[in-house]
């Protein structure tokens, strides 16, 4: 994960997560320091889930971004690409319109498809039809379109699979992607 990616998201974390009202060595004690809650994905986790619990859903995506990031290979991460594709969905849809320019719009689009290609990394030959169908399904088109961009710039990657979009109405209605050894990429999309 890109660290420009991180530095946006430390300030806002800041506060958040050093402003707890435990005091420290009673259960459920805040950690010392933002590096305490970096460096534990429990921790991480935990803010994760009381953001939701609380209804600040863009914060939660920063927490579950973070944890991605950090620690993708610990057991709180494991299962967390459901939970950032509808966090992320939710906040670009109501972002796009009215902050166009927003990190919700131009970065973090690029880090859900980064975290989508890892499951083309794990899978080889499968296509990872149901993180494809959270991440795309009910989106507008031009996020198909920015993939296709973003798999362009990665053709190592993306070299054998054909994959292909189709929306009505400006949304996207299914995504499908087909291993073909020996043909070259490509990504297409079509919308009615």
């Amino acid at each position: 994960m890109h660290r420009r990616h991180l530095l946006w998201m430390l300030p806002i974390l800041l506060l958040p997560a050093l402003g707890c009202a435990t005091p420290p060595g009673q259960p459920g004690a805040c950690p010392k320091s933002i590096q305490e809650v970096l460096a534990d994905p429990r921790l991480l986790r935990e803010v994760g889930d009381a953001a939701v619990k609380n209804g600040d859903y863009e914060m939660a995506y920063r927490y579950v971004a973070l944890l991605q990031t950090l620690h993708p290979e610990s057991a709180e991460a494991q299962d967390l690409y459901p939970a950032a594709a509808k966090l992320f969905k939710r906040a670009y849809l109501r972002n796009r319109i009215k902050h166009p320019k927003s990190v919700w719009v131009n970065s973090e689009p690029a880090f859900m498809f980064q975290w989508l290609a890892s499951f083309f990394e794990e899978g080889g030959e499968t296509f990872p039809q149901e993180q494809a169908d959270l991440l795309f399904l009910g989106m507008p088109y031009n996020v198909w379109e920015e993939f296709e961009r973003y798999a362009e710039g990665r053709r190592k990657l993306f070299a054998y699979w054909q994959l292909q979009a189709t929306a009505d109405d400006g949304k996207i209605e299914s995504v499908s992607g087909t291993w073909q050894p020996g043909s070259g990429r490509a990504v297409s999309g079509a919308s009615n």
